[in-house]
């Protein structure tokens, strides 16, 4: 239905909508005109914040020097649609070392915004990967061999920095034994066969590897039966001592000690003594 102004209102009316028009036109170029401009200055830093607010909350909670030494244009040089080049290659910055030349970095760092804390549970089995960054590891194995040794170290080590307990695979040997318990005697989780007890270490400890010992030692009357195991075995395990770093050559002067090659010759079982007549 036309409208109908009295007085040639419609004629206004007309000229103001046309206003209206070109107005917008020309506000539309302008932002058009604007939006080359800021293209041309290229990217800021602080542009980033208005489209990826929560990568700069992952960088400032968790992303390391990659938040504090390298800025969001250094690693996303450029911007679709004015370049392709939105991500830089890791050795760009990473390099100079072994670790630096695996290649697929996000298989164990999942998000470059927070590169160590998105050490993720690893779906393949990891050694060489591990080893270009902790090498003495590799070296602790190497110089004493055991399982350990042969095992992934994602086989114990599922996640970046998570340490196991040992108890998880293997059975305690007393019914009350901790983590801690362990290490008195087993120093290095990575050569656990390099055995050292503790200078403090009970003997009951010692008791479950060394059972025949343990009841010697309770049956006897004499002093060494009042004796702690590491007493006498201090060092590196198995260590075994002479009588005479202790007792000396407690015979007569006459007695030539030369022809006797063992003490227990005579004294039988240093846990379970004869005692001189």
């Amino acid at each position: 239905m036309k409208t109908i102004f009295p007085d040639g209102k419609q004629d206004i009316c007309r000229c103001m909508l046309k206003g209206c028009r070109l107005t917008f036109f020309f506000f539309l170029i302008s932002m058009v005109f604007f939006a080359v401009e800021q293209a041309q200055a290229g990217l800021r830093e602080d542009d980033c914040a208005k489209c990826h607010p929560f990568q700069l909350q992952t960088l400032a909670a968790e992303g390391g020097k990659h938040a504090t030494e390298v800025g969001c244009l250094d690693c996303h040089p450029e911007h679709p649609p004015k370049g392709e080049n939105t991500i830089s290659a890791c050795v760009l910055c990473h390099e100079g070392k072994p670790h630096f030349e695996i290649d697929y970095c996000l298989d164990c760092h999942a998000n470059p915004h927070k590169p160590l804390a998105s050490l993720r549970d690893t779906m393949k089995s990891m050694r060489t990967e591990c080893l270009t960054c902790h090498a003495e590891v590799g070296q602790q194995m190497a110089a004493a061999t055991s399982r350990h040794a042969e095992l992934f170290c994602t086989n114990c080590h599922d996640r970046h920095g998570f340490i196991p307990s040992c108890l998880a695979c293997h059975a305690p040997h007393l019914p009350v034994q901790t983590d801690a318990d362990c290490f008195k005697c087993h120093r290095q989780a990575h050569g656990p066969l390099q055995v050292e007890p503790a200078a403090s270490l009970p003997s009951a400890f010692c008791q479950p590897c060394h059972d025949k010992e343990t009841r010697d030692l309770a049956g006897t009357t004499t002093y060494h039966g009042a004796l702690s195991c590491v007493y006498c075995h201090n060092g590196p395990h198995p260590a075994m001592p002479r009588c005479q770093d202790c007792h000396g050559l407690p015979h007569a002067n006459k007695l030539n000690h030369s022809q006797y090659r063992l003490c227990l010759n005579c004294h039988g079982n240093a846990h379970r003594l004869i005692r001189n007549p």
